[in-house]
């Protein structure tokens, strides 16, 4: 019985985590086309992104593919530990999918900053104002799982006691 209870409890949890991580890898699906500065309308480069000869584009991409390709993974993840009756399998599946989660938020994040970055580069100082207060997310990141992990080890002296 305890055993279904866990199981229960894991997969209520995963219902949950299977949204975040749809919403996520929809957002960087759609980015991945939504090209920052738009297309070329006409002339031989109709179609072409317009800003993509400057570095920060490349770095957009690349951190966009990668928030999608972890997100999707995870998804993936998900799938997996629903065919999964053992807990133990469950919780691991669950915890490398939450794990990849974590950082495809933080590749989303990148996207925005360096996407932002890109956009208002022609007002260099409105461009890294933006940044730098993006950049207050990756602190609330770090204070996050250092409370998490803190009340983790809380948890586990009082399950020792």
């Amino acid at each position: 019985m305890q055993k279904k209870d866990e199981l229960d409890r894991y997969r209520q949890r995963t219902n949950t985590q299977i949204i975040v991580t749809a919403l996520i890898t929809t957002v960087a699906f759609t980015v991945g086309f939504t090209m920052p500065g738009g297309l070329y309308q006409d002339g031989d480069l109709k179609g072409m992104v317009v800003l993509s000869n400057k570095k920060a584009f490349i770095a957009f991409m690349v951190c966009d593919a990668l928030a999608l390709l972890l997100s999707t993974s995870s998804l993936f993840l998900y799938f997996i530990a629903s065919m999964y009756e053992d807990p133990h399998s469950v919780s691991r599946l669950n915890n490398a999918s939450a794990g990849l989660n974590i950082v495809s938020v933080i590749a989303m994040m990148l996207t925005f900053i360096t996407g932002t970055y890109l956009v208002l580069s022609h007002s260099r100082a409105l461009a890294i104002t933006v940044c730098v207060i993006s950049s207050f997310f990756f602190l609330l990141v770090v204070i996050g799982l250092l409370i998490k992990w803190r009340y983790d080890r809380r948890q586990e002296k009082l399950n020792e006691v």
